[in-house]
């Protein structure tokens, strides 16, 4: 069961989504054989169990009577004898893959990395990818596309940003990223560049739900116009997608109620 843990736990952490768990670490001499056991706790669910389903049932009704601050080692009574937790939660750094290194690629990678984001960047062209232009950036690829997505682990990304100098760099990269678990996929382009890019990769028979979930023409509507202001718009985009936000003005929410 544990593997299944470390299973899930390594998607959830691709994804970004918040996620938190707890290993048994002390138990009577009798009950010694369910140390090291592992509950994985996502979106009101539970995976694992810990000693039985009762126990289990009291260190989560504990851990929700809780205010977390840090990782911590908890004790509880059961059946007259004591036992030991610790209670930790995922990281909150997130990752974001950025393809291609031109100028919006900047400012966005400058965004992400004050969001708590580890960027990597990656182009082909040296002028373009290096430390000096992204110095925000945790890493910065100057390689081929396809030899890069080649070697990197794709499903630790939780964001995927298509923003090449054309359509042929663009297909490489969402045939390659498409079917990754990430929250966010997006490409940059005009709705006329997008639809050609789609509608090739469907006749390659990409799939079309994994298309589907492909952010295009990329970031929100605030009629950005300069490299900043679209890296603004995609980076608002990403946020709004990773936490399930609705995309609405904050004014609008509040007037409809």
């Amino acid at each position: 069961m544990n593997r299944e843990i470390f299973a899930q736990l390594a998607e959830l952490s691709a994804q970004a989504k918040p996620a938190e768990f707890v290993t048994l670490v002390s138990a009577p001499d009798s009950q010694a054989g369910y140390i090291g056991q592992m509950l994985l706790l996502t979106a009101g669910k539970h995976l694992g169990q810990l000693v039985d389903e009762e126990f289990t049932r009291l260190v989560i009704d504990k851990i929700a009577s809780l205010v977390w601050k840090k990782p911590i080692t908890l004790d509880l009574e059961y059946e007259g004898a004591s036992y030991r937790f610790f209670w930790d939660r995922l990281s909150k750094r997130r990752s974001a893959l950025i393809l291609g290194a031109g100028h919006i690629s900047q400012p966005l990678t400058s965004l992400l990395a004050m969001l708590e984001y580890s960027v990597t960047v990656v182009d082909d062209r040296p002028d373009f990818a290096n430390t000096r232009r992204f110095p925000q950036a945790e890493t910065v690829i100057c390689k081929e596309f396809g030899q890069a997505l080649a070697e990197l682990n794709l499903s630790s990304f939780g964001a995927i940003i298509v923003v090449t100098r054309g359509h042929r760099s663009d297909m490489e990269c969402l045939r390659a990223v498409i079917d990754q678990p990430a929250l966010y996929v997006g490409m940059i382009g005009s709705q006329g560049r997008v639809r050609i890019v789609i509608n090739t990769l469907m006749a390659e028979g990409i799939d079309k739900d994994a298309l589907a979930r492909l952010h295009a023409p990329i970031g929100l509507d605030i009629g950005a116009e300069t490299p900043t202001e679209i890296a603004l718009s995609i980076a608002a985009e990403v946020v709004a997608v990773s936490s399930g936000a609705n995309f609405l003005p904050l004014s609008y929410k509040w007037r409809c109620k």
